[in-house]
């Protein structure tokens, strides 16, 4: 897997792009702030800043007034005053050396504010970058676009009047979303057809999801929560109590993997459900004092529950994780968890502005911080990259002569289904044949060429396999067999 691993590397900056709307920052956001937060008016330069100091701060104050007016009254071109000031704001907060307190432009407020509510007016699709042009990963459920039949794999050339090859990511969800009610005019190119496909789409209220469930076997129940928005809490609820009525007897999968955290309160509420009576988690601020103690008044569950978690799971994610071991409630299964103990708040400036200003970190039941440390699991298994990663593999179009770590890649995903490529990381003959085979068995023309419709068939081929054979669900499902065991696992098991 060295090479798969340097293939991660290469992408590393198209796999952030993958998931811009697709999870929430790893930030733990202090919920009870929200829309609340503390108002305060920036100095003004001018006439639009008062340069009065306050004695607080002393002559740096001074010194970084004096600067930025030597260089706003002196440099050679002139300076565009609002670039000049958060210029000077970014470079405060990169000095804290904190990645989670932020400055937000009015705009990067707006998306932060989509990721924490869980909805926004637009047209439903999760989107990435490949080539330069915005091709649709997955449509949500229920969405404008599921309704008007776009599929993962089509690439949207145009929104309204604008050309959205080499926009990137952000700039392309930014024309796509848009007031519900609102309509859009899309140009896609459809894998396998070869005129461009014309829609127009009226943007609706979008909700993104974040729990999701089903019986993994009769009386054996799964939940997945992606990350923690406004309505995580309500809908956790809801689908327990479905799966507890329907006869969740035999135990609980709780899926936390990959979920990067959201907002301190959603995690509070689905504790309540799952912890036994007692502490769930302590917010402390810089002097140790205590700002927040959250309490459980649950009765135990009947039935084994089993936590999923690796190294994605963070902050929201590892304060209910954390709860649920410190507790004895769960079993933690998978890899160690990222370490975020940190909660931001969420202050409004003027102008549209906020800061993200990191507040208080929280430790775990039994005084744990595990800030930078993450929580061990308590059966450690390790997970394949490449059934982690595949679902992030869109490399356009390869064929005969082509070479790299996107063809090793896809060799490797052609053996883990069975068929037999040629040298590593080159596209040769056997190759070619290889992916012939897999087309005429997924219904496509054999033509040996990996294009747009060949990757959503391998993306389905592979996302099946890669549930049958993901071992942290395997060994999850073998505890919640013989949870008499557990008590004789005798700490860390591999």
């Amino acid at each position: 897997m060295a090479k798969f691993k340097h293939w991660l590397k290469e992408k590393r900056f198209w796999l952030i792009a993958a998931l811009f709307l697709m999870i929430l920052l790893g930030t733990n956001l202090a919920a009870y702030h929200l829309g609340l937060s503390r108002g305060s008016s920036p100095a003004k330069f001018d006439q639009e800043y008062d340069l009065t100091v306050p004695e607080s701060l002393g002559r740096e104050w001074n010194l970084f007034i004096e600067v930025l007016e030597r260089m706003y009254e002196g440099y050679l071109y002139p300076l565009d005053l609002t670039e000049l000031v958060s210029g000077a704001i970014r470079g405060a907060i990169e000095a804290v050396d904190d990645p989670r307190t932020e400055f937000y432009a009015p705009q990067e407020l707006k998306n932060f504010l989509i990721q924490t509510t869980g909805s926004f007016g637009g047209i439903g699709v999760r989107i990435v970058e490949a080539d330069d042009e915005i091709v649709v990963f997955e449509t949500i459920p229920g969405s404008p676009a599921a309704a008007a039949g776009i599929f993962p794999g089509d690439r949207i050339c145009r929104a309204g009047t604008e050309e959205l090859s080499g926009l990137g990511v952000e700039r392309a969800a930014e024309i796509l979303r848009g007031e519900k009610g609102s309509s859009i005019a899309l140009s896609i190119k459809r894998p396998g057809r070869e005129d461009e496909l014309n829609l127009t789409l009226v943007r609706d209220e979008v909700k993104i999801e974040t729990v999701s469930s089903h019986w993994e076997q009769p009386g054996l129940g799964y939940i997945r929560i992606s990350n923690f928005d406004s309505q995580t809490g309500t809908s956790f609820a809801r689908q327990l109590r479905l799966m507890e009525t329907g006869g969740l007897h035999k135990g609980l999968i709780l899926d936390l993997r990959d979920n990067p955290g959201g907002l301190v309160e959603e995690a509070v509420k689905v504790a309540k459900l799952i912890v036994p009576e007692g502490e769930i988690t302590r917010l402390v601020g810089r002097g140790g004092e205590v700002h927040a103690i959250h309490y459980s008044t649950a009765r135990g569950k009947e039935y084994p529950i089993v936590v999923l978690v690796n190294e994605e799971s963070a902050s929201a994610a590892e304060i209910l994780a954390g709860a649920l071991q410190d507790r004895g409630a769960a079993l933690l299964v998978g890899a160690k968890t990222y370490g975020k103990a940190t909660v931001q708040q969420l202050e409004n400036l003027s102008g549209g502005n906020a800061l993200l200003l990191t507040v208080a970190r929280y430790l775990t039941p039994s005084g744990k911080d595990i800030d930078g440390a993450g929580l061990e699991p308590d059966v450690v298994v390790e997970m394949p990259l490449l059934l982690r990663y595949h679902r992030y593999f869109l490399p356009g179009r390869l064929s005969r002569g082509d070479y790299g770590s996107d063809v090793e890649l896809l060799q490797e995903m052609l053996a883990e289904l069975g068929y037999q490529p040629g040298s590593k990381g080159y596209f040769d003959e056997a190759t070619a044949a290889a992916l012939g085979d897999f087309q005429s068995a997924a219904g496509l023309e054999p033509s040996g060429v990996f294009d747009d419709l060949t990757w959503i068939r391998l993306s389905e081929a592979f996302a099946e396999i890669a549930r049958e054979r993901d071992p942290q669900l395997c060994r999850a499902v073998e505890l919640i067999r013989q949870p008499g065991r557990w008590p004789d696992l005798g700490g860390k098991v591999n």
